[in-house]
């Protein structure tokens, strides 16, 4: 697989464009460079549109503006920075960390939540499947696909009914901020998944605030960037407030003190950041922290998960074992 064959390959983009404008080449000739290798269909336009663009004399930020998709506006934010400061490659650079940090996050929710996936789909189709194959052999094929259709017709129209209110009600909240808010606010407080989610948005929080504060963007502005990535509309409205307070002169670990929803860790190490002046360090150890946290509490609950299924399992096997034989045994002492 060549450098830029990956599922996500935005961060591979921004290494080899800072790796060549670092090497003295143009960002038109390195642009053109990186047109040639094999890029996913949505990267392809951007670079056409930045060769285009750059070679007019506009600056790149421009174009990554006009795909919100493939950059966030932090992102934006940190490229335009660069330009400013001629420091353009140092800033791809950055960004390409940032991406790749992001990436791997991903990876690791993607991964240590796949068993029980794959737990959840063998409680459902297990049991079904040995009902079929029990028909099957103790009847016929036709008995079997007859049970087949009628499980799934009965399962669809029971769980459907209330997925799609579930659903619906969903969608009517999530569509209005207060809504939006509430549910978010919502999945913080659920046991054990709660915490996860509540690590896993201020480890993004902390990651873009990092890169925004390293890259010389306006301290406001990083706030606001970095609360817009946790990806829960609570813990965003509660960094979100902050704002004005940050803007007026105020501490950022002061102003987020009263919110609630931020660690107090987060704010012990942004004030040791504020006091020192590293606020990137100090934001980076906290992202590194409770992403590890997180991964560890998803970890727990797979683990928990594990003896839970079997014994569903277990009872399911029960009770499909003792009907089959009552069944079998009524049939042999009917006259």
């Amino acid at each position: 697989m060549g450098l830029l064959e990956g599922p996500d390959q935005r961060a591979e983009f921004c290494r080899a464009l800072a790796t060549m404008v670092g090497a003295g080449m143009t960002l038109v000739s390195s642009l053109q460079a990186l047109q040639e290798r094999p890029l996913k269909v949505r990267l392809r336009q951007f670079t056409a549109d930045a060769v285009r663009t750059t070679a007019e004399g506009k600056t790149l930020s421009s174009v990554t503006r006009r795909y919100p998709d493939l950059f966030s506006p932090l992102v934006v934010a940190m490229v335009e920075a660069g330009e400013r400061g001629g420091r353009l490659d140092e800033m791809l650079s950055q960004v390409a960390d940032y991406m790749e940090r992001e990436q791997e996050l991903r990876r690791t929710i993607s991964r240590e939540t796949f068993y029980p996936k794959i737990l959840l789909a063998a409680l459902i189709l297990i049991p079904l499947g040995a009902q079929v194959l029990i028909a099957w052999f103790t009847v016929s094929l036709l008995a079997a696909l007859l049970l087949f259709i009628k499980t799934i017709g009965l399962g669809l129209l029971i769980a459907a009914v209330p997925l799609i209110v579930i659903i619906f009600v969903y969608r009517q909240l999530r569509a209005t901020e207060q809504g939006a808010e509430k549910i978010d606010e919502f999945k913080v407080s659920v046991p054990v998944l709660g915490t996860v989610i509540r690590k896993l948005a201020l480890s993004k929080f902390a990651r873009a605030l990092s890169a925004g504060y390293r890259s010389g963007v306006p301290f406001s502005q990083t706030v606001t960037l970095a609360g817009n990535s946790t990806g829960n509309r609570a813990i965003t409205a509660a960094i979100l407030k902050a704002v004005p307070e940050v803007e007026k002169g105020l501490p950022l670990s002061q102003s987020l003190a009263n919110s609630g929803l931020i660690d107090p860790m987060v704010l012990r190490m942004l004030q040791t950041g504020e006091d020192t002046g590293n606020v990137d360090e100090m934001m980076d150890k906290v992202a590194d922290h409770f992403e590890a946290e997180a991964e560890t509490s998803i970890r727990k609950a797979t683990i928990l998960i594990v003896p839970i299924t079997v014994i569903i399992f277990g009872g399911i096997v029960l009770y499909m074992t003792a009907s089959f034989y009552l069944g079998h045994y009524g049939a042999m002492m009917e006259p």
